[in-house]
């Protein structure tokens, strides 16, 4: 599970020589592949995406920087490390497993590959570290979301009314349930008796045979609610559920009689 407050910091890293800290460097050369890193086009310098059998390949400097995390790189053990907020990422890219937060292990046999001296990830690896990932092959285009940020763009839509943006933009077009009417209501019957919408509190997602459920608590002028989204393996929202913080709390604490 991965805990997030919905902060943005910016630290934009790169290798320096050796072991140590990435440090700042500027990117603006954007390849045939588009990269969406949280909403924004990715620009890169000679590290294109790329396909290789069934994996899409992302340079995991610059992804990893347009993500927030600050790299750190040991050439002595070939080890990096990932860290931004209260998280952290510890791998080999000969590895089979990642670290995570110093003590949660978790199995991972995607291939990494190094063209010249540049790392390159699959996308799998992103998901495995808990973000939303997608691929169009039609597009060309591939999307690495954190969750916090999928969250606040959701929530964010549904505050401003945009239910038509919201269902292309994010739902599985098999997803009838989702109708526009139904989004509609659901915020009407959270927003109006909780107040001004404040924005999103704190996310926790979760992961499981590659699908996605992020839990977000989000801020009211009154209370809170919680706004959960489930995505299916293309990370499109296949369910949307929102309840006060009350209900949730009931549910979770029955009274014993």
């Amino acid at each position: 599970m991965f805990k997030k407050i919905a902060a943005v910091f910016l630290s934009v890293m790169l290798f320096a020589a050796g072991t140590g800290v990435l440090t700042s460097y500027n990117v603006n050369a954007a390849s045939s592949m588009r990269i969406i890193v949280n909403g924004q086009e990715l620009q890169t310098v000679g590290a294109s995406a790329y396909t290789d059998g069934p994996d899409v390949m992302l340079p995991l400097r610059e992804t990893v920087e347009a993500l927030k995390y600050k790299v750190t790189f040991t050439g002595a053990t070939g080890t990096f490390l990932l860290e931004r907020f209260q998280e952290s990422i510890q791998f080999r890219l000969s590895g089979q497993e990642l670290v995570l937060n110093g003590k949660n292990k978790v199995p991972y046999t995607g291939g990494f590959e190094l063209k010249q001296k540049r790392a390159y990830a699959p996308l799998s690896f992103f998901a495995a570290i808990g973000l939303v990932t997608s691929y169009q092959s039609a597009t060309g285009q591939v999307e690495v979301y954190s969750p916090e940020v999928m969250s606040g763009a959701v929530s964010g839509l549904l505050a401003a009314g945009n239910y038509q943006a919201l269902r292309e933009r994010y739902f599985a077009k098999e997803t009838e349930s989702l109708s526009l009417p139904v989004l509609q209501q659901s915020w009407a019957g959270i927003d109006l008796p909780a107040g001004s919408y404040l924005g999103v509190k704190s996310t926790e997602s979760t992961q499981r045979d590659g699908a996605t459920t992020i839990v977000s608590v989000l801020s009211f002028s009154k209370t809170e609610a919680v706004l959960t989204l489930e995505l299916d393996t293309s990370g499109k929202i296949t369910k949307l559920t929102l309840s006060p913080v009350q209900a949730v709390e009931a549910a979770a604490n029955p009274v014993q009689s």
